[in-house]
């Protein structure tokens, strides 16, 4: 097989491997296929917006997708994978699968369309067109347009940056078509200048400066312990200067008086428990006087007279 048949049987292959699965799982959001040759397998890697859909229930959906492949369009050892599109409204294919889905129930064509091109610009998309054709509101065929912003229709930026997807909704009248193009955010199109906008300043610092008067000078013995400071760096001469501070903080105490001797102390200290003691069994005795002893003496012999 020379490399020109190759080739184009593999496209065909890929061809109906696509339109199969746009059927099969038009309500998965389908987004296209992917099939990657390697030297054991054939990995079939299929982007939709809702990938629970492509997998099924514990997996069902996508063996049955497997073995179709297999036997009906003769891909050996085939491995499907499912990836997830990360922002749909930017998938040609997507929005168009979808714009039919809701023409086929019943919703106007206009209302569906102008309502998808609001959405696909405010993902950001750089521009987006939406073409519809059939019999839309007459027995007459006709086809109207929907664009925003600048779409790329011929060269290479048409074939570089602008993704474009087909689909079709069976209605009783007949068939509409949609078609549906989208110029991806981030576009660098020739002959078109780019101005970067300029950093911004920052702003400048007031710095607040205290009048001359204001100023206090520091005292000259603080300016002193600060220059004794910045020369010390051993931990011992710290240590030391922390003693210092501590002694300085501490009060004089006024001098004490001279202790006295033992012999002199002792004397002292007796007379006073002495006194104690008697201060105390004269609180305690009723009579503790010889005077108070008299008159009552006296009170008897009165009595008795």
């Amino acid at each position: 097989m020379s490399a020109v048949k190759y080739f184009i049987e593999q496209n065909t292959r890929k061809l109906k491997v696509d339109e199969f699965l746009a059927r099969e799982l038009n309500s998965a959001g389908y987004g296209g296929v992917e099939i990657r040759k390697m030297p054991t397998r054939t990995e079939v890697i299929i982007h939709a917006s809702r990938p629970g859909v492509v997998i099924g229930r514990r997996g069902s959906k996508i063996r049955e997708l497997t073995d179709i492949l297999e036997h009906d369009y003769g891909i050996p050892n085939a491995q499907v994978e499912v990836a997830e599109i990360e922002n749909p409204w930017l998938n040609a294919q997507v929005m168009a699968s979808r714009l039919a889905r809701q023409l086929e129930r019943g919703v106007r064509f206009r209302r569906m369309a102008y309502w998808i091109l609001r959405r696909v610009m405010r993902a950001g998309a750089y521009g987006c067109e939406i073409i519809v054709k059939g019999k839309l509101s007459s027995r007459r065929a006709r086809y109207q347009k929907f664009r925003q912003a600048t779409i790329a229709k011929t060269g290479e930026p048409a074939e570089l940056f602008v993704d474009e997807a087909d689909d079709i909704a069976v209605l009783k009248p007949g068939v509409i078509g949609v078609k549906v193009r989208i110029m991806k955010p981030d576009v660098k199109l020739p002959g078109v200048v780019h101005v970067k906008k300029p950093k911004p300043k920052k702003p400048e610092e007031l710095e607040l400066v205290k009048a001359p008067e204001e100023v206090e000078e520091a005292p000259p013995e603080a300016e002193a312990i600060e220059a004794e400071l910045e020369g010390i760096t051993d931990i011992e001469d710290l240590k030391e200067l922390e003693e210092l501070d501590a002694l300085d903080l501490v009060e004089e105490a006024p001098p004490a008086a001279e202790p006295a001797s033992d012999e002199e102390v002792k004397p002292s200290e007796e007379p006073s428990q002495a006194d104690e003691a008697a201060q105390e069994e004269e609180k305690d005795s009723p009579v503790a006087d010889k005077e108070s002893l008299e008159e009552l003496d006296g009170l008897g012999t009165e009595g008795g007279e």
